[in-house]
């Protein structure tokens, strides 16, 4: 890995990989993104509390991850959002929703030690995170941290989550909820779609069919926080899209522990991809 475009592209990776559990209300359209398109980031709305505070512990991409390494499921590089596509984002609504699909490539990636891959996916969510105006707290000493404990995952997904706090409290005093938001909705999508293909691979699925019934509790906590945008032009979409998937949870024989057929493996696979198509294309 290139350790010079990994110290330049950390502190965007703390920062992105925060934004999940750890936000509060936000405000106007944020810094730095692109507005010559009809998808604008507007004036946000304020969340009710009950809301807010499942926005805020939402879970990170790492979770997805972690359980398919744990299942020993392989990684395949194939699945992820060709890191070449981030130029293709330039209003601030693609590039929110593609912040959160290379977040979840990056803890795919970094969850399993793939140096190159990684250093792909961090230059993409630095990128992106630039773009929409996104600075967070910093540490000087990180980069030589991080370098030290490089090639043991534990303790790299310590160091980082160490951090979410700091960043967490700069995200609240910014107001950058609305982008929390779309960066939820496409790092969920993109898990959800590299689980479910690699469902339908394996051989004996049951494992990694577990880890998609387990994420029927954070799709109804993401269809919740959407539905107070109900009257937002830019978020409304997305949550019509996003409520294609429901029934991956309650048609296809989901269950802890349980197997399911190649044919209901490949319903889930195409639900999942016709949902993502539109975001990265």
């Amino acid at each position: 890995m290139n350790i010079s475009r990994v110290n330049r592209q950390f502190r965007f990776l703390i920062l992105s990989l925060a934004i999940l559990p750890a936000c509060n209300n936000s405000g106007d359209n944020p810094s730095g993104a692109d507005e010559s398109g009809s998808d604008i980031i507007k004036q946000e709305i304020i969340l009710s509390p009950e809301t807010q505070d499942i926005l805020n512990r939402f879970p990170t991409p790492f979770e997805v991850s972690m359980l398919l390494q744990e299942a020993k499921a392989p990684y395949l590089f194939s699945l992820t959002n060709n890191p070449a596509n981030v130029n293709r984002y330039f209003t601030a609504k693609t590039k929110a929703l593609n912040l959160g699909i290379y977040n979840a490539d990056l803890a795919y990636s970094s969850t399993y030690k793939r140096a190159d891959e990684t250093d792909k996916f961090l230059f993409c969510t630095g990128k992106l995170a630039g773009d929409l105006g996104i600075a967070g707290v910093y540490d000087k000493s990180l980069p030589a941290r991080v370098e030290l404990v490089k090639n043991n995952r534990d303790s790299l997904v310590a160091l980082v989550k160490r951090f979410f706090g700091e960043t967490g409290d700069f995200l609240r005093r910014n107001n950058r909820n609305q982008v929390a938001v779309l960066v939820a909705a496409g790092a969920f999508v993109e898990g959800l779609y590299i689980a479910s293909s690699l469902c339908q691979a394996a051989q004996d699925n049951s494992g990694i069919a577990s880890i998609i019934y387990r994420q029927k509790e954070s799709f109804n906590k993401l269809t919740r926080i959407l539905a107070e945008y109900s009257n937002d032009s830019n978020i409304k979409p997305v949550a019509d899209e996003l409520a294609r998937l429901k029934p991956i949870f309650t048609d296809y024989g989901l269950g802890s522990g349980k197997a399911i057929p190649q044919s209901k493996a490949a319903g889930i696979v195409a639900i999942a991809e016709q949902v993502r198509a539109p975001m990265i294309k």
